[in-house]
C-alpha cells in the first residue's frame, strides 16, 4: 500500500481540508497520515522519516510560505514526491511549482485523486472537475492529536465559496488574478469549471444529508462532543437548504455555532427573518458576525462591505429576542487615509469600531463577545493591491505574520490625505517612533478588545489606558477601577 503524508500549519481548528483529502486517499487504496507543523518542521520531518511516505502533500498559506518552501526544497534530495495546495499555492502557482512536483489549484479533491491515480503529470494542476465532499477522516487524526478529540467543539463545513467580494478575502479573487501563471489550455479548462463568476474558489454546497451523516460520525467517534462549529464563510445562504436542515438537524440533539453576515438575518426581510428563526429552532446557539470597520466610507471604498449601521442594531436586537449569543469580528490597523472623503485614521479609527461594539452592547444586549484581528496585506487580495498602490505596504509579503493577531507590517499616515496619499512621499507618514508607538498600542488594543467592549463605556477606558505610560496589568486594573467608579457608579462621562 502506497503512503501519503498530509500536512499543514497547526491551528486550534481541525485541518478540515486534510481530513477530507485523507478520506480520498483511503478511497484510492493509499495509507494516509496527517502531521501538523507547530513551530518548525523538525517534528514533521521526524514523522516523515518514520512513516516513509511515497508522497508528501501540504496546505500552504501566505505567511508560512517561506518556511514551507524552504523545507520542500530539502525534500528534493529525498525519494518522495511533493504536492502543494491551499490558498498560497492557488494564488501563486508559478512561485509554488519551483518548490514542489505538483501544485493543486483551488478546490483540490479531484486533482488530488487524479494525482494518486497517476492520471496527471507533475506540474500545475488546475481545477477541471468539482467533487462532493467525502466525510472527513477524523478517527486516526484524533488518535494522533488528542487535544482535538478531547475538545468539546468540533469544526466542519457545509459549503465553500462566497457570493460576496470583500477586498480582504481570497474568496473574492478570480481567474484573472492568476492567468499569467497558467498556460492557455489551463486557463480554458479552469474557466469552464469555474463558471460565470470565475471565482478561484467556486461555490460547492453539501447536501443536508451529507452534513447530517458527518455530524453523526463525529458523535460516534467522539461522544463527548458538545457543539459543532460550522466554519463556512456564511452558513445557510440558500433558504430552501436551511428549511430542510431545520427539519432534519434537531434530531441529532447537539447545538451548533455558525458564521453569518448581518444581511442574511435581517428581521426586515421575510426570508432572512425566517432563516434566523429556523436556525435557532434547529439548535444554533450562537452566530459570528463581522463588523470590520465602523466607518461607512471605509466599508464601501476600502473593504467593499457596504453595510448600514442601523442594520447591525436591528439584527442584534432580533437575535437577542431569539436567545442567540453573538460574537462580532473586526479588523484593526486598516490602511486608512486614502479614501475619497475624510475619515479617522489609526488609533482613532480603531477606537471607533470599539465604540460601536460598546453602543451595540448597551442598546441591544449583544455582542456576547467582540473579537478583533490585526489587518495583514496579503498578496492576491484586492486590498493587498490597494496597500501597495497607496504606499501603506512596501514589502513583498515575505514579512507578513503567520496569523492575523501579530504585529502590523503596514506603515501609517499622520492623517487623512485622500487618493493622492502615495504622492505625498514621506511627509504624509508617521515618523519611525510614531509608527512603533501606534503599533504597540494597536497590539494592546487587539489583545484587550473584548475586555473593553464588554465594560460600560469601555471605549473611554481604552482611550485613557492607551494614553498613559503604565500599560501593565496593574495599570489596567487601576484605570478600570477608576473608570467604573466614575462612569458607572457616579455617571461621570
Amino acid at each position: 500500500m502506497k503512503k501519503i503524508l498530509l500536512g499543514a500549519k497547526y491551528s486550534v481548528i481541525e485541518p478540515l481540508g486534510l481530513l477530507h483529502l485523507s478520506s480520498i486517499a483511503k478511497q484510492e487504496g493509499w495509507q494516509p497520515k496527517i502531521a501538523l507543523v507547530k513551530n518548525d518542521f523538525t517534528s514533521f520531518d521526524n514523522v516523515l522519516s518514520e512513516f516513509n511516505p511515497d508522497y508528501v502533500g501540504f496546505s500552504i498559506y501566505t505567511g508560512d510560505h517561506l518556511q514551507t518552501f524552504s523545507y520542500f526544497d530539502k525534500l528534493k534530495n529525498r525519494n518522495v514526491k511533493t504536492i502543494l495546495g491551499g490558498p498560497h499555492a492557488t494564488y501563486f502557482p508559478r512561485e509554488s511549482i519551483k518548490h514542489a512536483d505538483y501544485v493543486v489549484l483551488s478546490e483540490g479533491f479531484n486533482a488530488f485523486r487524479r494525482i494518486l491515480k497517476k492520471e496527471v503529470r507533475p506540474g500545475i494542476i488546475p481545477l477541471t472537475q468539482q467533487e462532493s465532499f467525502p466525510i472527513a477522516d477524523r478517527g486516526d487524526f484524533y488518535k494522533e492529536y488528542f487535544e482535538y478529540e478531547l475538545s468539546p467543539i468540533k469544526s466542519m463545513i457545509s459549503q465553500t465559496g462566497c457570493p460576496h467580494a470583500c477586498t480582504y478575502c481570497f474568496n473574492s479573487s478570480t481567474l484573472e488574478n492568476i492567468v499569467t501563471d497558467l498556460t492557455p489550455q489551463q486557463v480554458k479548462d479552469m474557466s469552464r469549471t469555474l463558471g460565470d463568476s470565475k471565482r478561484l474558489f467556486p461555490k460547492s454546497v453539501r447536501s443536508v444529508d451529507e452534513v447530517i451523516d458527518e455530524v453523526r460520525n463525529i458523535q460516534k467517534i467522539s461522544p463527548q462532543t458538545k457543539m459543532i462549529y460550522f466554519q463556512d464563510d456564511t452558513f445557510g445562504t440558500d433558504i430552501n437548504w436551511v428549511r430542510e436542515f431545520a427539519d432534519k438537524y434537531p434530531h441529532l440533539g447537539i447545538p451548533f455555532h455558525a458564521q453569518m453576515r448581518f444581511e442574511y438575518v435581517n428581521p426586515k426581510n421575510s426570508n432572512c427573518k425566517e432563516r434566523a428563526k429556523l436556525l435557532r429552532e434547529s439548535g444554533c446557539s450562537g452566530l459570528t458576525l463581522a463588523i470590520e470597520s465602523a466607518d461607512p466610507i471605509v466599508k464601501k471604498e476600502v473593504l467593499n462591505r457596504n453595510m448600514e449601521e442601523d442594520l447591525m442594531f436591528d439584527v442584534l436586537n432580533y437575535l437577542n429576542e431569539l436567545g442567540y449569543k453573538v460574537r462580532t469580528e473586526q479588523m484593526l490597523g486598516l490602511p486608512l487615509g486614502a479614501t475619497s472623503s475624510s475619515t479617522k485614521v489609526n488609533l482613532e479609527a480603531d477606537l471607533e469600531v470599539l465604540k460601536l461594539n460598546v453602543r451595540l452592547k448597551e442598546q441591544t444586549g449583544l455582542p456576547t463577545m467582540a473579537w478583533a484581528s490585526i489587518f495583514a496585506p496579503y498578496r492576491g487580495t484586492k486590498i493587498g493591491d490597494y496597500c501597495r498602490e497607496h504606499g501603506f505596504y512596501l514589502g513583498g509579503n515575505d514579512d507578513v505574520p503567520e496569523t492575523f493577531f501579530q504585529r502590523s507590517v503596514l506603515r501609517f499616515p499622520k492623517e487623512w490625505v485622500g487618493p493622492g496619499l502615495s504622492l505625498n512621499k514621506e511627509d504624509a507618514w508617521l515618523l519611525p517612533k510614531e509608527q512603533e508607538d501606534y503599533k504597540n498600542s494597536l497590539q494592546i488594543l487587539r489583545d484587550l478588545f473584548n475586555y473593553f467592549a464588554l465594560i460600560p463605556k469601555g471605549d473611554k477606558l481604552a482611550e485613557r489606558f492607551l494614553g498613559q505610560k503604565d500599560k501593565s496589568f496593574f495599570g489596567l486594573s487601576t484605570e478600570t477601577r477608576r473608570h467604573l467608579y466614575d462612569s458607572v457608579l457616579y455617571g461621570v462621562k
